[in-house]
């Protein structure tokens, strides 16, 4: 840190839970050094040349990811305002910076993908599904009386369990949509999550946007929150060729090449 700065009796508070440990610590700095501060905890761009945000003491992995700011004390600067967008408050002394940190880093997981560009990281979930079949009576039977007969004109759903995937990818500056057309609908062609090569359909991708650092006051950095989604041994008709293609999902987790 080079803005000169004290940190407040009673700070840090840490958390420790599910999503693993988090904190807050309560600073102080001039009230004129209040932004450049901001600035140099939250970073300013590091996939574009510059600094990341600054890490928690002693923990490299969580970092700081949002800040409040306020007057320390109620020593006002009387001053008086030509316009409401030409003038704010000043204060003699300083400036309570609160900062939040969070962990953003997955836990070791080997069941990951290994390749995700540095600065990014990935998270996985597995939830459950269900696909239905609707079949004629014919083809039906009971589980307490499987000699039963049932008439072929009466119709029934058949509820399938299914296993579905989700591949969290975080910090994404340039994501690959031409990756993301190309595979969406696909099956995987390699093995890919620990599923073996064509038992996973991809679904597509929710894309959300994500702060990632702050260059500019005015114009922070945001990048890309990509939840992928794969559903294990999907059902499939029996249709020569299969209406599913192939695809390299490996590519999933390749920045898209600018020109």
């Amino acid at each position: 840190m080079t803005i000169p700065f004290k940190e407040l009796s009673g700070s840090p508070h840490e958390s420790f839970g599910p999503q693993g440990m988090t904190a807050i610590r309560w600073l102080i700095c001039a009230w004129s050094d209040r932004r450049s501060l901001v600035q140099e905890l939250l970073g300013d761009g590091y996939e574009f040349g510059g600094s990341a945000p600054v890490n928690y003491p002693d923990s490299p992995n969580i970092v700081a990811v949002r800040i409040e700011v306020e007057p320390l004390a109620d020593d006002l600067v009387r001053q008086d305002f030509a316009s409401v967008t030409e003038g704010l408050n000043a204060y003699q002394g300083f400036a309570k910076i609160t900062v939040h940190y969070e962990l953003l880093a997955p836990s070791v997981d080997v069941s990951l993908p290994q390749d995700a560009p540095p600065n990014t990281f990935l998270t996985y979930e597995m939830d459950r599904d269900t696909e239905t079949l609707h079949l004629p009576g014919d083809g039906l039977s009971s589980s307490g009386n499987l000699q039963a007969a049932l008439s072929a004109t009466l119709q029934a759903d058949v509820t399938l369990p299914v296993t579905v995937h989700r591949l969290i990818w975080h910090r994404v500056v340039s994501p690959p949509w031409t990756a993301i057309r190309a595979c969406q609908g696909a099956l995987n062609q390699d093995e890919f999550l620990g599923v073996a090569a064509g038992q996973l359909l991809f679904d597509g991708v929710k894309a959300t946007r994500e702060f990632i650092s702050l260059p500019d006051l005015d114009y922070p950095q945001f990048g890309w929150r990509l939840e992928y989604r794969f559903r294990e041994k999907p059902l499939m008709s029996n249709t020569t060729p299969s209406i599913f293609p192939t695809g390299d999902f490996s590519k999933l987790l390749t920045f898209e090449e600018t020109r």
